[in-house]
């Protein structure tokens, strides 16, 4: 199978290009600036119709949205043991932490960024600032309450759910320092060799 993933560091393609380097892929990298406007023209809109990153082609056929890239690439290759069967038990585990990331984790984080650095000044409601902390301080409590006492998501099996969490949260790693649980899950998770390839750009 033929993939390009467009691809721009610390965006949220990083998870894709992760996930690709533990499915053990091949893989063309295509950089979008976004910064530069190079999402706004009409031939990457053709591929993603916002001109956000990721989107990803397999053979030639567009896809975007990185949490239903994840999910499809992991389900394609069962053998790699990225996520559980969908008979198992575990796989309502699974999925609920799939979307608890870009549900309950990414918002507050997200947005805090926007209003903090991201969107020019003049637009920025610094009022929000506390309360989108407040918010990601509660989801990082739940977090680290899960991760004090297991070493994945899912207890002691790494899964694509880890690789979606992971890449969101190191964010701002600084706002993890008070979670001894999420720290040590970081460090495991950032040691794999497939994160330190997808690192290299």
């Amino acid at each position: 199978m033929d993939i390009k993933l467009y691809y721009m560091p610390g965006t949220r393609a990083f998870r894709v290009r992760w996930l690709l380097e533990e499915l053990d892929l091949k893989y063309k990298l295509e950089n979008i600036n976004l910064a530069t406007g190079q999402g706004n023209t009409d031939t990457y809109k053709a591929v993603h119709p916002l001109g956000y990153l990721p989107a990803i082609e397999f053979d030639g056929e567009a896809m975007f949205e990185s949490g239903a890239i994840c999910t499809w690439l992991t389900d394609k290759y069962p053998e790699k043991k990225l996520a559980p069967d969908i008979n198992s038990i575990k796989r309502r585990e699974y999925e609920q932490w799939m979307y608890f990331v870009p549900g309950e984790v990414e918002p507050p984080l997200f947005y805090h960024q926007l209003h903090n650095r991201i969107l020019p000044e003049q637009v920025q409601v610094k009022e929000i600032l506390p309360w989108l902390l407040e918010r990601y301080t509660h989801v990082l409590k739940a977090l680290n309450n899960r991760l004090e006492n297991n070493q994945y998501l899912l207890g002691e099996k790494f899964s694509t759910a880890d690789i979606m969490l992971t890449s969101t949260i190191s964010w701002i790693p600084a706002l993890l320092e008070p979670y001894s649980g999420l720290e040590d899950y970081m460090t495991r998770l950032t040691s794999r060799n497939a994160y330190k390839i997808a690192k290299q750009d």
